[in-house]
């Protein structure tokens, strides 16, 4: 299945890039979170996660884009 990038949001919560495949009505957010120190210590640390989307709505959160892809490729949605 080919992946495209379509679409990229920047805001103050972190950044958002959306992964679209042409033969499903499936989708991936990768989601980058700025998180806060523990312990009050200034700044932030940035986690993502990649979200499975099916026709709009969140059926799977992954750890790696690969594993992402994995199941979107499997999926047969509900």
């Amino acid at each position: 299945m080919k992946w495209r990038q379509m679409g990229k949001e920047i805001n103050a919560e972190g950044t958002t890039v959306t992964y679209w495949a042409d033969e499903r009505p499936i989708t991936i957010e990768s989601r980058r979170r700025h998180i806060p120190h523990a312990n009050g210590k200034p700044g932030t640390w940035d986690h993502t996660s990649y979200f499975v989307l099916w026709k709009g709505h969140e059926v799977k959160e992954c750890w790696t884009l690969r594993d992402a892809k994995a199941f979107a490729e499997t999926y047969q949605g509900k």
